[in-house]
């Protein structure tokens, strides 16, 4: 069988632990590949296991893949730079850059096409000559809150993505809203502009009966970069406490949450799990009740929409590309931003735990709405892409 070759670029190795969208659509995309694919990652070594710079094959997730490790990296905790040098972007532009003769022979030279999560590498993959497919999983405007260092930089963002979008096949974003943005922001390059949304692996998030004993468990999990809000969820968390609500609350992540002064109202009821791997996160939200979301802007969140396939309401504040799933009416509830959001998630929160112990909430029915959301649909769409540049015959999937 004549495969398409495809090299995935990612700052964090994939059986590491790191948190993210990104190490989420990497994982996935490993584990759903098809068979006419083969599949090189080039990152760093988190294990410590592999031959630097060299091609290694590995096992993961039951896929076989190689691996073309570029560096040694002790700590994929997510950190926040104080700049631009300090980026974990930066630093893995400047080990690719270096090692751009090794990539050139072992990419160009076994006739690969690339994808990059992060646009500021498209340079280097033209400059080898292999084609390149970027993607953006998130954009936030100056006007909102933002931990990560390109937050402050938005010139140079600007111009990366510009770069980006001229050197790239395809540019992917994650919704048709950032589609759009971006067809007519970089309108010379608004043929290349094109939408893949993102996913729950529903071979591990599935619906799962409630415990229905106990307090109410409401759950977030990602990081704790300012636009997240945490301090807007705490505070809601605090009111539904004091409407005489029992609750636990637990977050699966590296952030720490002592740094918002509201973590003191909600401390006693929290469990900190840390990072942890896919399979354990879906045993933790299997086992809690609401999945809640305060974020300023995002993508397409993830953690909502495995949430809804593990057939768990989320409360939400409105961002527009959660309402077509949120419109089934059995996803949770979407709470339109204004002075009194906090109080109305509060009041939405509880009427929730109320019909989950009612026995009102069927997961199942909640899980039917993240039924679009399903990886090896979604990614066809790249994989065609791919295919088409190796003069491969596309699939319908």
């Amino acid at each position: 069988m004549n495969k398409c070759k495809v090299a995935l670029f990612n700052s964090a190795d994939p059986r590491g632990l790191k948190v993210g969208g990104i190490e989420t659509y990497t994982r996935d995309y490993i584990q759903f590949h098809p068979d006419d694919m083969e599949v090189l990652f080039i990152g760093p070594d988190e294990v410590g296991d592999l031959e630097i710079d060299t091609i290694n094959e590995i096992e993961f997730r039951g896929r076989r893949l190689k691996f073309l490790p570029v560096s040694q990296l002790d700590d994929s905790t997510n950190k926040v730079p104080q700049s631009i040098s300090e980026s974990e972007t930066f630093q893995f532009f400047r080990i690719f850059w270096k090692k751009r003769k090794l990539l050139k022979k072992i990419l160009k030279g076994g006739g690969y096409s690339a994808e990059i999560r992060r646009v500021e590498y498209a340079p280097i993959l033209w400059w080898i000559g292999v084609p390149v497919f970027s993607m953006v999983h998130i954009w936030g405007d100056k006007s909102k809150p933002m931990s990560g260092i390109i937050g402050k930089h938005h010139r140079i963002r600007a111009l990366t993505e510009y770069i980006g979008a001229a050197l790239s096949e395809k540019f992917y974003s994650v919704n048709p809203d950032f589609t759009e943005m971006y067809a007519e922001k970089y309108w010379p390059f608004g043929r290349k502009f094109d939408t893949l949304t993102t996913w729950a692996n529903t071979e591990m998030f599935s619906p799962k009966p409630f415990r229905n004993e106990g307090p109410i468990r409401l759950l977030f999990a990602g990081r704790t970069d300012d636009f997240k809000r945490h301090d807007i969820m705490m505070r809601v968390m605090a009111k539904v406490r004091a409407s005489g609500q029992d609750i636990e609350y637990h977050y699966i992540g590296d952030g720490d949450l002592t740094e918002y002064e509201e973590f003191a109202s909600i401390q006693d009821v929290t469990t900190l799990h840390g990072r942890k791997p896919a399979a354990e996160v879906c045993e933790i939200m299997s086992d809690c009740d609401i999945g809640l979301l305060t974020s300023e802007f995002e993508g397409m969140p993830r953690f909502v929409i495995e949430c809804v396939a593990s057939g768990r309401p989320v409360v939400a504040l409105l961002l527009p590309q959660l309402e077509n799933m949120f419109s089934t009416g059995v996803a949770g509830k979407l709470i339109e931003r204004g002075d009194d959001q906090e109080d109305r998630m509060a009041v939405a929160i509880v009427q929730l735990a109320k019909d989950i112990r009612a026995g009102n909430i069927n997961p199942d029915l909640v899980g039917l709405a993240a039924d679009s959301y399903k990886p090896r649909k979604l990614l066809n769409k790249i994989w065609n892409d791919h295919r088409r540049l190796a003069n491969i015959p596309e699939q319908v999937v």
